[in-house]
């Protein structure tokens, strides 16, 4: 007689309670770990600079290599998960990451520093884009929450450290010991690593994959659905980009322009709670996540008050700009928390990790342009403020693309679970008896 357990992973997803806790833990500490890494490289880079001897276009493309990766490998990262597993790719993702991370300890020279940053950065790809097809995959009546806890760990890791590893440094080593931060910030990867093949559930087998059905019944329901909603990477990008565009725009520019209109004393406390008031809207957002994810309002609420905050920066007096700074920093973080839901919605069953790669590179791209072409308005007109112009112009297109998103009933976690199952019961009707 064999006796069969009941499986952790139903067909609706993660059945134990105790293992959806620990997966959602998980997946805190994914997002966390992505980010500490490369945030932890701004604070320290003037000392990097000054040993290794690097010019200024050296020192910025040492930045700039995340957010070029997490562009030009999304895309190839959704359709390697759509072949090896999502769960596979953010195993290999951490093993890449952890690895580059420590090795830039080892070798501490210009070219295989940029060469493991680059390493590092397309392991963040490859796991930031398979997170999302898990989420849907084992919380599929809770996309936007569990997408929410993801997206509050990328946060938690920019803030921490970019806050914590200057102190860290002076306190525990000597100032200018900035090798010791990539051990410091490495090893919690490779713990992570371990954790994840220990704690993470296992992909489901290849044969009963929903996401491989073809199925005349499944096919009919495909079709249907594609029909229902009519919504591309093109306009997910653009809109989860717009966001983050206006959050990299503000970073990027604040300082000069604050120098150029004599009030850099601003620049500090301006920088810190732009980026620390993302941390209370992105924990905000994940008690209300699931019901927030996928409605239009959210979007358009925050491109309207991106639009009147960047507006005001401008034209009221600068000690305003500590207000206008939390709420950018704020509605910038609600796009990026719930936008990041959207894939997992949207999609069908099988094309959650394309539709994600698609729609990260997307984002990334446009979060990469706008700061560039704010310089050369700048350069162009001689005028500090239009630096800012494609932060009003991103803050427009929130609003506009958020009013063009799909109707909730579409694609709300209600009919992700009704899809899922219908495709899952059309895969147990074809799969043939075995003896």
């Amino acid at each position: 007689m064999v006796k069969h357990s009941k499986p952790l992973v139903g067909d609706g997803g993660i059945t134990a309670t105790w293992r959806k806790i620990i997966v959602c833990i998980l997946l805190i500490l994914v997002g966390f770990n992505l980010r500490s890494v490369i945030l932890a490289v701004p604070p320290i880079l003037p000392l990097i600079q000054h040993d290794l001897r690097l010019n200024y276009t050296t020192a910025g493309l040492l930045t700039a290599l995340p957010v070029l990766a997490l562009a030009g490998a999304a895309w190839p990262s959704g359709l390697l998960a759509e072949r090896i597993g999502a769960r596979a790719c953010v195993s290999i993702g951490l093993a890449l990451l952890g690895g580059g991370a420590l090795m830039r300890a080892l070798w501490p020279i210009a070219s295989l520093l940029l060469l493991f940053t680059l390493l590092m950065s397309l392991g963040i790809a490859l796991a930031q884009t398979a997170v999302p097809v898990l989420a849907r995959r084992w919380f599929p009546a809770h996309i936007g929450f569990v997408t929410a806890l993801f997206s509050d760990g990328l946060i938690i890791g920019e803030a921490v450290a970019a806050g914590i590893t200057v102190p860290v440094l002076v306190h525990f080593w000597r100032g200018d010991a900035w090798i010791v931060t990539f051990i410091f910030w490495g090893i919690p990867v490779v713990a992570l690593l371990v954790l994840w093949l220990w704690l993470a559930p296992a992909a489901p087998g290849r044969s009963f994959s929903p996401e491989r059905v073809t199925t005349p019944a499944a096919a009919k329901d495909h079709t249907s659905t594609t029909q229902r909603i009519r919504v591309n990477a093109l306009h997910l990008g653009i809109m989860t980009g717009a966001g983050s565009l206006i959050y990299f725009g503000m970073n990027a520019w604040i300082a000069s322009y604050n120098q150029a209109i004599h009030y850099a004393y601003l620049t500090p406390a301006a920088l810190t709670i732009l980026n620390v008031s993302q941390l209370p809207s992105s924990l905000g957002v994940t008690f209300f996540a699931q019901r927030l994810a996928g409605h239009r309002w959210p979007f358009v609420a925050a491109g309207v008050v991106c639009f009147v905050a960047i507006t005001g920066w401008v034209f009221t007096p600068a000690p305003l700009q500590l207000f206008w700074a939390a709420l950018l920093g704020g509605s910038s973080a609600l796009v990026f928390t719930l936008g990041i839901a959207l894939p997992p919605l949207l999609a069908g069953p099988g094309e959650v990790a394309r539709l994600t790669g698609i729609t990260i590179s997307l984002t990334y791209a446009v979060a990469f342009v706008g700061p560039l072409i704010g310089g050369q308005l700048w350069d162009l007109f001689h005028l500090p403020a239009v630096a800012f112009l494609p932060v009003a112009l991103a803050s427009i297109m929130l609003i506009v693309l958020g009013l063009l998103l799909p109707s909730y009933r579409a694609f709300g976690p209600a009919a992700v679970v009704e899809q899922t199952s219908v495709h899952k019961t059309d895969a147990a009707k074809s799969t043939p008896p075995t003896r």
